[in-house]
């Protein structure tokens, strides 16, 4: 497995809603952003913090998860 995590602009696409494309980790999550109005630059800039954002969230999540199903081995259920 590689050192480090990657977060990564994947593609641009232009269609009836133009979106950005975001990879993150190992497992290459994708995630879609809308692109806002005006220069291309800056709302790739704009959707990639709200990808990382979205990731961020996730990641808490899934840790947290993995945090109660450890804590549930001992043959407790495990709550979502």
């Amino acid at each position: 497995m590689p050192d480090e995590t990657t977060f990564e602009l994947a593609s641009v696409q232009f269609g009836a809603e133009p979106v950005a494309v975001f990879r993150f980790g190992y497992e290459r999550f994708e995630l879609r952003t809308r692109l806002g109005p005006g220069n291309l630059e800056h709302a790739i800039a704009a959707a990639a913090l709200v990808a990382a954002s979205v990731f961020a969230r996730w990641s808490h999540e899934a840790s947290a998860f993995a945090q109660r199903v450890r804590a549930d081995e001992d043959g407790g259920a495990v709550h979502h």
